[in-house]
């Protein structure tokens, strides 16, 4: 009994040993190596932010904007049309010129007067209130007049004691580009300027005859005066719808032609209508180089109503 539990203790020793032996060491945990950090790296610097400075505020910009007036009232502003009729006093002469050949060259000046004369005026807006003006007008005449000498009218002798009958007629057109120069744009201001650039173009022609000389030949001329000319016209507004105008224009060549023409008016607006009331004055004088020439003068008051289409 005693050997049986011996050899029972010897096998549970044996069995402890063996389990033990059988068992893994245990395992250590290696902590993980440190982490170096890596080495510095000089870097970019940063990119500095611009300074934005702000220029003074001006004292202007704090202003309300001027009122822009709407109505363009500068003469010449629409498409329109002005008859007008003159009731002109003349004074035409007929002389011989430089280049006359014959030794009683006529020195006259015309009878009659014309009792008026008729215009029209066609106006054109270009841009910035400036504008395209055509104007045409023709003044006539006749009358009778005692011959005192021997005269002769472009190649035919009137002999003394003839009784002269005479008709002429003078023909204007010229063509302006009036431009506002002062102040512009013009936004209501009462006085403005315009300067004028012009081109004339005249024409007189005369005829003469005696028809109780059986003897007499009738004749006739026409001379012209071509001649760019310049000017100035003024405006002002005293109140709405009513306005001062007067302009002024010429040129001369010495010696040769010259012309000229000046004009003044009231302007009255009444919607798309304006009435006109004023006075003009024109001269001309064909070149004295030639056989004979013309030199007159004009005056008078006149009246126009003028229909504007825009």
């Amino acid at each position: 009994m005693k050997l049986r539990f011996q050899g029972i203790l010897c096998s549970c020793l044996l069995f402890l040993t063996y389990a033990t032996a059988q068992e893994p060491p245990p395992v250590q945990q290696t902590p993980p190596p440190a982490q170096t950090p890596p080495p510095a790296v000089p870097g970019t610097p940063p990119v500095p932010k611009p300074t934005i400075q702000m220029p003074p505020s001006d004292p202007r910009a704090q202003l309300p904007p001027e009122p822009k007036t709407k109505e363009r009232d500068t003469g010449g502003d629409a498409i329109s049309v002005e008859p007008f009729v003159w009731l002109v006093q003349s004074k035409i002469t007929i002389r011989g010129g430089a280049g006359v050949t014959v030794a009683d060259a006529a020195i006259l000046r015309l009878p009659g007067n014309p009792k008026y004369a008729e215009g029209i005026v066609a106006t054109f807006p270009t841009t910035k209130e400036n504008s395209l003006e055509f104007t045409y007008f023709t003044v006539k005449a006749q009358g009778n007049s005692p011959v005192p000498l021997t005269e002769n009218f472009f190649g035919n002798d009137f002999a003394t004691g003839d009784t002269l009958a005479s008709n002429w007629v003078q023909r204007e057109f010229k063509l302006s580009w009036n431009y506002l120069t002062w102040p512009y744009p013009s936004n209501g201001a009462k006085f403005r300027v315009k300067a004028l650039f012009e081109m004339q173009f005249s024409q007189t022609e005369g005829s003469f005859d005696a028809p109780a000389d059986p003897n007499a030949i009738a004749t006739s001329g026409t001379k012209q005066v071509i001649l760019p000319t310049l000017g100035l016209g003024i405006e002002y507004h005293p109140v709405r719808h009513v306005r001062l105008e007067a302009k002024a224009s010429g040129f001369a060549i010495p010696h040769h032609a010259d012309l000229w023409n000046a004009e003044a008016s009231i302007v009255l607006r009444m919607g798309r209508v304006e009435a006109l009331l004023g006075g003009r004055a024109y001269h001309d004088k064909t070149s004295p180089q030639q056989d004979e020439y013309y030199s007159h003068t004009e005056y008078g008051p006149y009246v126009g109503l003028r229909y504007m289409f825009k």
